[in-house]
């Protein structure tokens, strides 16, 4: 997945909008980032909960990481290029419904 395939993807999310951090492009939920451009070279941010940024650093230290910047926040680095197609739709649908209102959520099925 390219960098542009993974903004992209993060912006068919309900209720996604393109926008910026601290001078860098972000998809926002409801005014939080779920992605976003670090200062990583080949990597982006994702917005995740703790569990799942150990979980995933600790499997996949290639592709997920954080650097002192990031540990102990619920973000972690994404290497894109390295990263299965699949499993990172799966972090960025993750980072979505973290953001998402409850009806979003139901509406697709998260919540019962």
């Amino acid at each position: 997945m390219t960098r542009d395939e993974m903004f992209a993807y993060a912006l068919t999310q309900p209720g996604a909008e393109d926008s910026t951090l601290h001078g860098g492009r972000c998809v926002r939920v409801r005014g939080h980032w779920i992605v976003n451009e670090g200062r990583e070279p080949d990597a982006l941010a994702l917005a995740l909960d703790l569990g799942t940024v150990d979980f995933l650093k600790e499997t996949e230290p290639g592709t997920y990481f954080q650097t002192p910047h990031y540990e102990g926040w619920p973000a972690v680095l994404v290497r894109y290029a390295a990263a299965d197609e699949d499993r990172l739709r799966e972090q960025i649908d993750k980072a979505w419904a973290r953001r998402a209102t409850r009806a979003q959520r139901k509406a697709r099925g998260l919540e019962g």
